[in-house]
């Protein structure tokens, strides 16, 4: 049986601190630095507009016309508040479209919101839609106005506005629903 000595035994103590320090506050660096470079709204339209502005041809771009999805979206029964956003009741099912050009961050499943769709437009608003019964993008693509992002049926939509850094309360998130073109 090998006996290690007091000098070996406090080598590799300062050896395991070092190590697990190393481990632990790394990370913490790690996710705030992806954090900051993955999240950020402004970054994402910043370098969408900067790629668009270099691939695009005006001659190729089309007029798009209203979508009924946007006036869909307006009619709404009830609205109550659920985590950080609102929840809208719908009768009718719908399609919900891109209403600007923009950047898909999130598809995916939450555990609150169920299938979540989020979204950064060229306005700089970044708008999430949870519950959503289907979604038609994948995650880091762009979406043109009108672009089909996700189907709702009826009942429970979850939507969360944020602008600037800040979640839009609810007299806010109305007036943003209602200010939308049809």
């Amino acid at each position: 049986m090998v006996s290690l000595k007091k000098w070996q035994w406090l080598i590799a103590s300062i050896v395991f601190v070092v190590i697990y320090s190393c481990n632990y506050y790394g990370d913490i660096a790690t996710k705030r630095v992806i954090h900051s470079v993955v999240y950020s709204s402004d970054d994402l339209v910043m370098m969408r507009k900067a790629v668009v502005s270099m691939l695009s041809n005006e001659d190729q771009q089309l007029p798009v016309s209203a979508d009924v999805s946007i006036s869909q979206l307006q009619l709404f029964e009830t609205i109550d508040r659920f985590n950080d956003g609102y929840l809208l009741v719908y009768d009718e099912p719908f399609v919900l479209n891109a209403l600007y050009d923009g950047m898909i961050v999130f598809t995916g499943h939450t555990k609150y919101n169920g299938k979540t769709v989020s979204v950064v437009y060229d306005t700089g608003d970044t708008v999430t839609f949870g519950f959503v019964d289907d979604f038609y993008v994948l995650p880091y693509t762009t979406v043109t106005k009108g672009a089909v992002v996700a189907t709702k049926k009826s009942g429970e939509l979850y939507i969360q506005i944020e602008r600037n850094g800040e979640i839009l309360n609810m007299e806010e998130t109305i007036r943003w629903l209602k200010e939308q073109p049809i």
